[in-house]
């Protein structure tokens, strides 16, 4: 028997419902700026996807634009077809008037995950990764499409059928999509973006912008891979201060990095102010990093079980049974008091989580989560093991490990990472 239809908007949407007649919602993934993201499965075909609807905090006032938004998002997902931007699978507005969004589900690590728990990543992932992402962007690009917020939260690597990485390219939510006839959304001089990764002529609500705003953003996300922190100190309103202050932007840091001098150059000038000194395209940055690496070959390894990082992991943070990617919002309550997280592996032993509030660490806690086999939201008792904050700014790695953890959520646990099979 099917659970009940959801008769409500995607105010009261939760997990269990099911959405338009068809999309069993079984856990919550996660929430942006303007959408709520869920795991689903077509109650026909069986098939798992990422549903996205209108986030439930959003008042009358602004549903309108935001449905619109998450139209254009649909329609530019459907015009781009590659194996760098997560697919569009359906869409539509429920019978009663919830518009959605469905997409791939992607198994995998967030690329902020990755250098959030490491510290950083070797220069040499760090370009065969932009290659990838400009790989993609040239036919995001070709596409009409300018994403408007490339940052590492946004990039996904998962680990195709034939064990190669892929770098999946997501949320085009704010993305600028120029097609004949298509209505303008934006206001005029709006900002939208996340301050650390934009240039400066998107600071600035520039009324349409090129490729060289996306290359900006990658050379801003290069730098942040190599060295684990981000080219401008300080929080948003900091950020856009130093971005306009016409001063040349801090140069990549190369001592006890390993990263060759050609390499630096190519992260300082795709990350130019003057759009005019930056790269033209993806494409010329990717050939950029070419040249400046010649005969190396260029190919991620990160989610293999005893990758390479810069910043080795400590006995504490390595996972002593099996894990798997795994992305879900988390609870860690202590007393009174609480951090929201999101996860990024799972394992019988603990979760791997990071979070932009501060966390104390070798302290007891509970936890709670969405079970990975049903979306059963579960409350765990666990250890905060260790905190990784350094060199990111504003956000923690967290290593969880499970106590007393019962047999049902132990199983459901071991079932999932059997069937996505283990990374690191």
């Amino acid at each position: 028997m099917f659970p009940t239809t959801v008769t409500t908007s995607s105010a009261s949407a939760r997990a269990g419902d099911v959405l338009d007649g068809r999309y069993l919602l079984l856990r919550d993934l996660g929430h942006g700026a303007a959408g709520v993201i869920f795991e689903a499965r077509h109650l026909y075909t069986g098939r798992f996807v990422a549903v996205k609807m209108i986030h439930p905090s959003h008042g009358q006032t602004s549903t309108g634009e935001l449905r619109a938004r998450l139209q254009r998002e649909a329609r530019a997902l459907a015009s781009i077809q590659h194996a760098g931007v997560v697919d569009v699978l359906d869409g539509g507005v429920a019978p009663e008037g919830a518009p959605y969004v469905v997409m791939q589900m992607l198994n995998g690590r967030t690329l902020e995950g990755l250098i959030a728990s490491r510290g950083r990543l070797p220069a040499i992932d760090t370009a065969a990764l932009t290659l990838q992402l400009c790989d993609a962007l040239d036919a995001v690009h070709r596409a009409g499409v300018i994403h408007r917020d490339v940052k590492p939260s946004n990039v996904i690597v998962v680990r195709e059928p034939d064990g190669n990485e892929r770098f999946k390219l997501v949320d085009f939510g704010i993305a600028q999509f120029d097609s004949p006839g298509d209505e303008k959304i934006t206001k005029v001089g709006a900002v939208l973006g996340t301050p650390a990764y934009m240039p400066p002529e998107q600071m600035l609500g520039h009324d349409r912008l090129d490729a060289r705003a996306d290359v900006y953003s990658v050379g801003v996300t290069m730098f942040e891979c190599i060295t684990g922190d981000l080219p401008f100190k300080g929080g948003a309103t900091q950020a856009i201060a130093q971005a306009l202050d016409g001063a040349p932007p801090p140069p990549l840091p190369t001592a006890g990095l390993d990263v060759p001098p050609a390499l630096a150059r190519v992260v300082d000038r795709a990350r130019a102010k003057n759009p005019a000194e930056r790269f033209a395209s993806a494409p010329e940055l990717a050939n950029a990093i070419r040249m400046a690496l010649p005969g190396q070959t260029l190919r991620t390894a990160l989610l293999l079980p005893g990758a390479a990082a810069p910043a080795a992991l400590s006995p504490q943070q390595r996972r002593r049974t099996p894990r798997t990617p795994y992305n879900t919002p988390v609870r860690i309550a202590f007393g009174d008091d609480g951090v929201d997280a999101r996860s990024e592996d799972i394992s019988e032993g603990g979760l791997l989580v990071v979070s932009r509030v501060d966390c104390p660490a070798n302290r007891r806690c509970t936890v709670r989560f969405a079970l990975p086999m049903d979306g059963k939201v579960v409350s765990v008792g666990a250890d905060i093991r260790w905190v990784r904050n350094e060199g990111r700014a504003g956000l923690r790695a967290i290593g969880l490990e499970f106590h007393d953890l019962a047999a049902p959520v132990r199983q459901s646990i071991a079932e999932y990472v059997r069937l996505m099979g283990r990374t690191e």
